[in-house]
C-alpha cells in the first residue's frame, strides 16, 4: 500500500503573546506597537497566548482573535486555568496548552523514553561556517543552513541573517539576526555594534525597543537563558 502520509517531528519556533491588561484596546494598542517595528516577521507567526491577568470581559478573546488575523498572526493556542477563558478558547477553535513547567517536564520524560527504546545515532552537527563578504544590504537574506555564518562586515537595516548555528558580525548590526534557527539553544549571536530592529536566538526575539541602550553600539553578544535573552558586553577593541 503506498504511504498516504508521513508525521515526523520538528522544531516549531512559537511566540508567547503574555497578556498584562484586561484592557482589549490597550492591548491591541500595544501589539499594533510591536507590529509595525517588524510587520514581516510577524506575518504568518504562531502564537499562543498566555494571559497574565483575570480577565472578565467575555468579548475580550474574541476581539483579540480578531485582531491578530488582522495582522496576519496565527493564533492557535492558550495557555490558562481559568475555566472561563477554556471554555470561550475551545469554541473559539484554540488548543489549550499546558503549564510552561508542565510541558517542560513531559518533553524530558519523552525525551528519556525514545533514548532508552532507540539506538543511538551519531549526531549528524553543524557544517563549516559559511561566510559572506562585505555589507548585507536592505532586502538581503542570507541563511546557513546546519551551520554557523560569518559575515565580514555590516547588516544594513531592512536586510536578515540567519543560521541554524551562532552568527558572528564584524561590522554594525541594524537589520535582523536569527541564530538558531531550527531550535538550537545554544546558539548565539556576536555582533562588533549592535544596533539591530530584531535578535533571535532559537525563537526567542527581541526587538529594538526592548533592547537596553547600554548595550547598543556596543561589542555584544547574545544568548538565551532559560525563555530570555541575555545581553553581555564583549571586551571592547
Amino acid at each position: 500500500m503506498d504511504k498516504v502520509i508521513d508525521l515526523k517531528g520538528s522544531i516549531l519556533s512559537l511566540t508567547v503573546l503574555r497578556l498584562l491588561s484586561a484592557d482589549i484596546e490597550k492591548t491591541k494598542k500595544a501589539i499594533g506597537k510591536k507590529v509595525e517595528k517588524a510587520p514581516a516577521f510577524f506575518s504568518g507567526i504562531p502564537v499562543v497566548l498566555e494571559p497574565k491577568v483575570a480577565i472578565k470581559d467575555a468579548t475580550y478573546l474574541a476581539l483579540l482573535l480578531e485582531y491578530l488575523h488582522q495582522l496576519q498572526m496565527i493564533p492557535i493556542g492558550i495557555r490558562t486555568e481559568d475555566p472561563a477563558m477554556q471554555e470561550q478558547a475551545e469554541y473559539a477553535g484554540l488548543a489549550l496548552f499546558p503549564k510552561e513547567e508542565k510541558r517542560k517536564k513531559e518533553k524530558k520524560k519523552a525525551q528519556s523514553k525514545t533514548a532508552e527504546t532507540q539506538p543511538e545515532q551519531e549526531a549528524p552537527g553543524l557544517k563549516t561556517a559559511k561566510v559572506v563578504k562585505g555589507t548585507v544590504r536592505s532586502g538581503q537574506q542570507i541563511y546557513a543552513k546546519d551551520r554557523d555564518l560569518i559575515v565580514m562586515g555590516s547588516i544594513n537595516p531592512g536586510a536578515e541573517v540567519v543560521a541554524d548555528g551562532h552568527v558572528h558580525v564584524f561590522g554594525k548590526v541594524r537589520g535582523k539576526v536569527f541564530a538558531g534557527a531550527s531550535g538550537e539553544t545554544s546558539a548565539q549571536i556576536f555582533a562588533d555594534s549592535l544596533e539591530p530592529e530584531l535578535v533571535c536566538v532559537a525563537g526567542m526575539y527581541q526587538l529594538d525597543e526592548d533592547i537596553d541602550e547600554r548595550f547598543k553600539g556596543r561589542r555584544v553578544m547574545v544568548s538565551l537563558e532559560g525563555e530570555q535573552l541575555k545581553f553581555t558586553v564583549m571586551e571592547e577593541k
